[in-house]
């Protein structure tokens, strides 16, 4: 099993013969790797079949929240009801990333539906099983059920090998998202995918935390974590950018 929510990482060991295809173009100062994994490629990193779009930049470069729409798009249908989940402890800086961008995005309902516009759009803060008694994928399906929607839109922070990339890159998926996987206590989590839900998921993850490991080259320090001191800085630009993509 790796240690890193990014595909792009965990798959360096894979070869098109694996059942893995990435391809790599630049926008300016914006690097998108778009990574697609077969089942068997996915099991061979511990990460599931579907499509892995990264941006890799800082969030001001010129044209990140566009570039993040554009990417978005790929994993949305043409129109339709869109809900939005965002998850992890909003009093914990490295894990509120999920709660500060639902909080910059206007959620629409079913007002726009009346208005022909290409989407409606509702949104949540999930927070975490330890303060509301209710696991958060149960909570997302729950809400699901009800509402109906076209798809699922996942927001969480992310854990990264290479702690250069903290900040420095944004992850969109199609094969959702294990709510609290990037967290040094790893118990188990049930993973919010299009399974679960029995609907199409795009989830959205920027990496806020590396495996100490990666910094003491000792794997005695693989259960720590660590976190730049700007990290709420941080946070606070991919909340921007992210909720932007999401409001345009």
């Amino acid at each position: 099993m790796d240690n890193t929510g990014l595909a792009f990482e965990a798959a360096k060991i894979l070869t098109r013969a694996d059942g893995a295809f990435a391809k790599t173009r630049q926008i300016g100062d914006v690097k998108i790797t778009d990574v697609r994994l077969s089942a068997e490629a996915g099991a061979r990193i511990g990460k599931r079949a579907g499509r892995y779009i990264t941006l890799h930049g800082e969030p001001h470069a010129a044209g990140m929240t566009a570039l993040l729409r554009r990417a978005l798009l790929q994993l949305l249908p043409p129109r339709g009801r869109l809900f939005a989940a965002g998850l992890g402890n909003p009093d914990v800086t490295p894990d509120r990333l999920g709660a500060a961008a639902i909080r910059s995005v206007i959620a629409t309902g079913d007002a726009c539906r009346q208005k022909n516009a290409r989407y409606s759009f509702a949104a949540v803060e999930t927070d975490v099983a330890a303060r509301t008694g209710i696991e958060t994928a149960r909570l997302v399906k729950a809400i699901t059920r009800e509402l109906k929607p076209d798809c699922v839109i996942i927001v969480d922070a992310l854990s990264c090998k290479d702690p250069r990339f903290i900040g420095k890159t944004v992850q969109l998926s199609s094969a959702g998202i294990t709510p609290g996987s990037g967290s040094a206590d790893r118990g188990d989590f049930t993973a919010v995918t299009p399974e679960l839900l029995h609907c199409p998921v795009a989830s959205i993850g920027v990496p806020t935390v590396a495996a100490l490991s990666a910094v003491t080259n000792d794997p005695k320090d693989n259960g720590f974590l660590v976190t730049p001191p700007d990290i709420d800085t941080i946070i606070n630009m991919w909340a921007e950018v992210i909720g932007g993509a999401l409001s345009n």
